[in-house]
């Protein structure tokens, strides 16, 4: 009896063994968000080319694509492209749109400080534009890559923080405390991360188990549901992930203020290039976009109070980045009309536009995305040749 739970015992270690060498070498997995990673002191970090459509430079380009580019998309996992492939991401689309040459400099949990950092290696690089496009619910969390670069406090950051007066990640010494409680992780947490079999369940079963067991077995709603449910067909949210963002994008919350006054300063310094090197596309959460949806029906009274006030802080912080972006002269888009428009044509037809637990839409969202930056793009290229034409001038006068 003994003899066969040991070898059963070493049978079973084997074949994990095995799967977890298969899974990956073959794989992505393990997938989390300090996993597929490289610290870099200015960035906070690059992405690992093991994930297969990441260049050496760690961004999702493909080989080579990201030199001699004209054009930088800069941003999140929104503009990196979570649930599609690479060739729809907003930057693949909107150079298929425009036939510009665009390096897609998107990478989950980048923020603002990672942006000013990109801006800033592209211009130098002689890019004729640069698109940074901002996810106002949480791009203005001092967490994710600003941790990084808050604890490398590399030179370049150093120099920045004397040049332009930064204070969120080097001023308040608050920031470090938000830091240490992202980065705190708990044993399962730790284990889905770093362990490749426990990581492929969790995001291709374990995530689906927990979408089907709530429908069929805890539907509820209001207090009891982990859920905001909508009428008129709108999707589904996660409440964690409406009240997270909520908390990150709330002006009141000092880190938050601080990062946005910091996000002027930066806005200013791209400013101060030539016109049209540097426009703010702004991307829309998934709540938001319900949101923008309910009221065009006149519905926001069917929606939680809960919902409400944590998407309106989202829409503070819209408006003054976009008065931001007004008073220095920035070319500014929103995505928020194109995207909300493309989820209503999928609700009308039948479509999934969102996956339940995912705030990342599928390709018709990108879509949404990219029409935006075009229009972007033609206002920035406008304001290029004026700019050219007014140096011109000047230079005749003499």
């Amino acid at each position: 009896m003994l003899k066969n739970m040991m070898l059963l015992l070493i049978s079973l270690t084997v074949a994990l063994g095995a799967g977890e060498a298969m899974l990956r070498m073959f794989t992505p997995f393990p997938i989390g968000t300090r996993t597929h990673r490289s610290i870099d002191e200015k960035y906070g970090y690059r992405l690992d080319p093991a994930l297969g459509d990441v260049d050496k430079d760690g961004f999702r380009n493909p080989p080579g694509a990201g030199h001699d580019f004209q054009v930088a998309a800069i941003g999140d996992s929104m503009t990196y492209g979570n649930n599609v492939d690479s060739a729809h991401s907003w930057p693949a689309a909107f150079a298929a749109a425009t036939g510009e040459r665009t390096s897609n400099f998107g990478v989950g949990s980048y923020g603002i400080y990672t942006y000013h950092a990109i801006v800033h290696d592209a211009l130098a690089a002689g890019a004729k534009g640069n698109i940074v496009a901002v996810f106002p619910a949480n791009d203005f969390a001092v967490v994710f890559s600003a941790c990084d670069i808050m604890n490398a406090r590399s030179d370049f950051w150093l120099s920045e923080q004397k040049r332009l007066h930064l204070q969120a990640l080097f001023g308040d010494p608050g920031g470090y405390s938000q830091c240490a409680k992202a980065q705190s992780a708990s044993l399962k947490t730790t284990l889905v991360e770093n362990v490749a079999i426990l990581s492929a369940y969790h995001h291709e079963i374990g995530e689906r188990l927990k979408s089907l067991y709530a429908r069929l077995f805890k539907p509820g709603d209001g207090e009891t549901s982990e859920y905001y449910t909508f009428p008129d067909g709108c999707p589904s949210v996660l409440k964690r992930y409406v009240d997270d963002h909520g908390r990150m994008a709330d002006l009141a919350s000092p880190e938050t203020a601080a990062m946005f006054g910091d996000f002027q300063r930066f806005a200013a310094d791209w400013a101060q290039q030539r016109p049209g090197r540097v426009g703010i596309l702004l991307i829309p959460s998934k709540e938001r976009v319900i949101f923008e949806c309910l009221r065009r029906h006149d519905r926001l009274a069917s929606a939680a109070p809960e919902f409400v006030l944590s998407v309106e802080r989202q829409v503070a912080l819209e408006d003054k980045i976009r008065e931001t972006a007004e008073e220095l002269g920035l070319p500014y888009r929103s995505a928020l009309v194109a995207t909300a428009d493309a989820l209503q044509h999928a609700t009308l037809a039948g479509q999934r536009f969102y996956p339940e637990r995912d705030g990342h839409p599928f390709e018709a969202g990108y879509s949404a995305f990219a029409r935006t930056a075009s229009l972007l793009w033609d206002e920035m290229t406008v304001r290029a040749a004026r700019g050219e034409l007014r140096r011109a001038g000047h230079r005749a006068d003499f």
